[in-house]
């Protein structure tokens, strides 16, 4: 390792205050892995740090946690491994793993890491007390590092551990590594393995690599590879439709809504921050809202492999808004994703459509923004995107008068709804005391169908409301399904 990359591994914070909480317990510690190989490859380290010690693992790491004002827990009481979590902002919290030496030594131990890139270590203590540090590498790792070449330790790698080959994807993703051939080869042959690991660790790798620039692309890799399906046993039914390429359309959506936030200085420029503030915002726990938005992107049609049907004009798709909602929110739940984000992908699912709909009328008013904004909430900045995505998607070239909609819904978010939200036009008690209604369900489907009203621009105000209920009491509403 070069003299440079030493002392950069001297002056990072987590090593330089780790090093003296362990001095006093008379053990080997070691750096393993992915922040070695980012110093070799001149990337940042971070924030994922593995040290390998031989012995005392609870003793450093309550005294690491205490110094570096962390929270430790086991991560493997069987193995006695431990996990030290420094909390920062949303997305820089520290994680620093311990474990023990496994085999008879360091060099033994880096032999049953995943790549050949991991199966790097260096000695702490010759880090800080000795001029020039050697690296531990067995078996090349920094050469493959450095020619960004991602070749497993063993054959059998994926067969210990499957979550690796979703790992080998999202580091390529990452760092710009390439899977070579022959690991390309065992991936294909393994990938049935990997619905045997955890769908948590499932989950936090595949959104990892949705954060990634050219989502698109890695969703590629994942199918070729054979990955894809197993996450999405669903998609295996995209493959059967006749006609149409779905998997092929969801991909390109992904690919137009990553190019609408990369270009947004073209399309608002003025909203520019503000739109990427809430892209770089977490939607749930370390899930980012860009990463979100490309998952909703690649699951917004997953209802028309079950509703297509085909006469001799065209295809029809009738009913994929709600049975896309039900796959999407049956995969949600697959993932383990918290209740808040499965409610906010069904309800983008099932609305995917609204924008359309709304760009289809004649004027439209304060109102119907005003009620889009109230049933799709945050969520609504995602749906405006999503739409001219799909759009795009579709179509091969710009809807003017869908994104001209988008232009003025996104001012309207930021500086009216935001800051003062527009109230109902009507009441639950109003209702009730001109209609002379009691206080039921009767109410309550007035009001949505007042609200569905206000949203197709057929309602305006509250005298246009009061007219609109009376025809619909009477079956004589227009508009708005009786």
């Amino acid at each position: 390792m070069r003299r440079k990359d030493v002392s950069r591994l001297r002056e990072d914070p987590v090593i330089y205050n780790l090093y003296p909480c362990l001095a006093g317990f008379g053990i080997d510690a070691y750096l393993v892995g992915g922040v070695v190989r980012n110093i070799i490859c001149n990337i940042p380290v971070g924030y994922d740090y593995d040290f390998a010690l031989t012995g005392k693992i609870r003793d450093a790491a309550e005294r690491i946690a205490f110094t570096m004002h962390g929270s430790p827990f086991p991560l493997d009481k069987a193995a006695g491994s431990y996990r030290i979590v420094i909390k920062g902002g949303a997305y820089n919290s520290i994680n620093i793993d311990l474990s023990l030496v496994s085999g008879r030594g360091i060099t033994e131990d880096v032999l049953t890491r995943d790549f050949t890139i991991n199966a790097v270590a260096v000695d702490i203590k010759e880090l800080f007390e000795k001029d020039n540090v050697s690296l531990i590498d067995p078996l090349n790792g920094a050469r493959d590092a450095r020619e960004r070449h991602i070749i497993p330790v063993k054959d059998d790698i994926f067969d210990a551990d499957p979550i690796r080959m979703l790992r080998a994807v999202r580091l390529a993703a990452q760092h710009s590594f390439n899977i070579d051939s022959r690991t390309e080869k065992l991936i294909k042959e393994k990938s049935y393995l990997l619905k045997t690991t955890s769908w948590e660790r499932i989950r936090d790798d595949f959104f990892a690599i949705l954060d990634c620039c050219n989502a698109a692309y890695n969703l590629k890799r994942l199918y070729e590879l054979g990955l894809l399906k197993e996450i999405f046993p669903e998609i295996k039914d995209w493959e059967k439709l006749k006609g149409y390429d779905l998997l092929s359309h969801v991909i390109k959506a992904v690919a137009e809504g990553e190019n609408l936030i990369y270009g947004l200085k073209g399309f608002i420029p003025v909203y520019e921050e503000l739109v990427l503030q809430h892209f770089k915002s977490p939607a749930s726990g370390n899930i980012s809202r860009s990463a979100f938005f490309r998952f909703v992107l690649f699951l917004h049609d997953a209802g028309k492999a079950f509703t297509m049907k085909s006469d001799d004009k065209c295809l029809r798709f009738t009913g994929h808004d709600a049975e896309g909602e039900a796959i999407a929110k049956k995969i949600a739940r697959r993932l383990k994703l918290s209740r808040r984000l499965l409610v906010s992908l069904g309800k983008i699912v099932r609305n995917h459509h609204r924008v359309f709909n709304i760009a289809s009328l004649e004027k439209v008013s304060l109102r119907s923004k005003a009620h889009f904004f109230r049933v799709m909430d945050i969520d609504g900045l995602d749906l405006l995107f999503l739409s001219i995505a799909d759009a795009r998607a579709t179509r091969g070239s710009e809807d003017h008068e869908l994104e001209e909609l988008v232009k003025e819904l996104i001012p309207f978010y930021f500086d009216t709804y935001r800051v003062r939200k527009m109230p109902p036009i009507l009441k639950g008690d109003e209702i009730m005391k001109i209609f002379q209604i009691p206080e039921g369900i009767i109410v309550g489907r007035i009001l949505k169908k007042v609200q569905e009203a206000e949203g197709m621009g057929i309602v305006n105000d509250k005298e246009e409301a009061v007219e609109f209920i009376r025809g619909w009491l009477h079956g004589k509403a227009k508009g708005v399904d009786i």
